[in-house]
């Protein structure tokens, strides 16, 4: 017998997926220890900080995605997002929203002439 049908969905705003990367994320949030120190930025932010603009980013880019590509995401296909951001802590927020929000990050960089 599939349960599937049994088990609430996990997403909503405030709902990482169940994945590793994310369990582990939020087992170091609970110890307020930093998680990233952006020399470039000039900032130093801890878990929790990283995880809360994780889930707001991946609000921005949901509510801008077109509709059908919300909604190949929503039924688990294949949708890539390409991050644009320079290394640090812009880029880690960037890449871990895309897989928040079920889609495979795409790393770009610059061109450098």
């Amino acid at each position: 017998m599939d349960r599937t049908p049994l088990v609430p969905p996990h997403t909503g705003f405030n709902i990482f997926p169940n994945s590793p990367i994310f369990s582990v994320l939020l087992r170091h949030a609970h110890r307020n220890r930093v998680a990233i120190k952006d020399v470039r930025l000039g900032v130093s932010k801890t878990y929790a900080e990283l995880l809360s603009d994780v889930l707001n980013l991946r609000h921005v880019i949901r509510s801008s995605l077109d509709p059908q590509i919300a909604e190949r995401i929503q039924d688990g296909q294949e949708v890539f997002i390409g991050v644009l951001a320079a290394g640090g802590y812009e880029f880690a927020v960037g890449m871990l929203a895309v897989l928040a929000l079920g889609a495979a990050a795409v790393p770009m960089g610059e061109l450098v002439r």
